[in-house]
């Protein structure tokens, strides 16, 4: 099965919202959501990153640098109104140390890193893949603390996660819905990629968080992108 992606066809893909008793009435159709939680085969391909950026040059929230400090720290250097005051203020470690009254030693800079990236979940055998959107986090940056760039890294993508656009690409033989709550849509079959409207692409997105821990080989595929 060829998964590359052109260009999205949005004109020609002609997706239409209809009833579920219309769209199902065939015992052979597929249901997207289903074959994402049953033991549908998914196969991995064309994972790229696209973004990695990994700094200790960019000033955090004050906020981020207290909360880092030991408990101890925090004890003998309680919250004051004035340090209140600055919680959102972006400074690098060695300024908020000055705020603090303490050690430029005792707060750490943590790595900031964002990573992007993009693959294809495909089933050979249905002739269906979905082209994906991944990130570590939904900020500018994620503040980690290791010791080194590379353990940054990737301890910044244990915890990651699909976003944005959901384009899905049916070049199967069996009709293929998908179903978001309580509305259905017929996914035609083409040569070219179809994005999903928001509703579903959100209802897909949620669906494949919750089975990350049986998709392994998702994992698997983006940490051998990040060596």
């Amino acid at each position: 099965m060829n998964t590359d992606f052109p260009a999205p066809n949005l004109q020609a893909s002609h997706l239409s919202l209809t009833d579920a008793p219309k769209l199902t009435a065939d015992p052979n159709t597929l249901i997207l959501n289903d074959l994402l939680t049953n033991d549908t085969p998914w196969q991995i391909h064309n994972c790229k990153i696209i973004d990695k950026s990994i700094s200790q040059d960019e000033k955090l929230p004050f906020l981020y640098h207290y909360d880092a400090l030991s408990d101890d720290i925090k004890s003998a250097h309680p919250l004051t109104a004035e340090l209140l005051k600055q919680f959102q203020t972006p400074m690098f470690a060695a300024d908020a140390a000055k705020l603090i009254g303490i050690s430029k030693d005792l707060v750490k800079t943590p790595w900031q890193v964002k990573v992007t990236g993009t693959l294809v979940m495909f089933c050979d055998r249905l002739q269906i893949a979905l082209r994906l959107k991944f990130t570590n986090t939904a900020k500018d940056r994620d503040p980690i603390y290791t010791q080194n760039k590379a353990e940054a890294l990737q301890a910044s993508m244990q915890d990651w996660h699909f976003y944005g656009d959901v384009f899905v690409l049916n070049k199967g033989t069996q009709p293929l819905v998908v179903t978001a709550e309580d509305e259905w849509m017929a996914l035609e079959r083409l040569e070219g990629y179809q994005a999903l409207p928001a509703q579903y692409a959100l209802t897909i997105l949620a669906l494949l968080e919750d089975q990350k821990p049986q998709l392994t080989q998702l994992q698997e595929a983006i940490e051998l992108r990040l060596v």
